[in-house]
């Protein structure tokens, strides 16, 4: 499931709702109607802030679609704070930790 699952940061946690109608909730701000195989929240709950949601899609092409909407999501104020992210590795997220990294040093050189 790990090409087509994608990571949503900041998406507020009440006991009532269901991740999975919070997720469709996000997206239908920016018009966009994901077909869902499972979600879930990660992590131990917390008062400081929502746990992140593990999105699997059925399709990969709507997994590209619904990350690449994310800087919509920025401009509606009720999903100002959302943040959509591939689902990486703990290998892939190291390497990118590290270019990023590079990027700032090189950017303050």
């Amino acid at each position: 499931c790990s090409p087509i699952t994608i990571i949503l940061f900041g998406v507020d946690e009440d006991d009532n709702v269901e991740a999975e109608k919070a997720v469709v909730d996000v997206f239908n701000h920016v018009w966009e109607k994901p077909h869902i195989r499972y979600c879930e929240r990660l992590g131990r709950k917390s008062k400081d802030r929502p746990r992140p949601i593990k999105v699997c899609l059925t399709n990969g092409d709507a997994a590209v679609r619904l990350r690449n909407c994310g800087k919509r999501l920025r401009d509606i104020p009720s999903t100002r704070r959302v943040f959509v992210a591939p689902d990486l590795t703990h290998e892939e997220r190291a390497e990118r930790r590290r270019l990023v990294e590079l990027m700032k040093a090189k950017k303050s050189a």
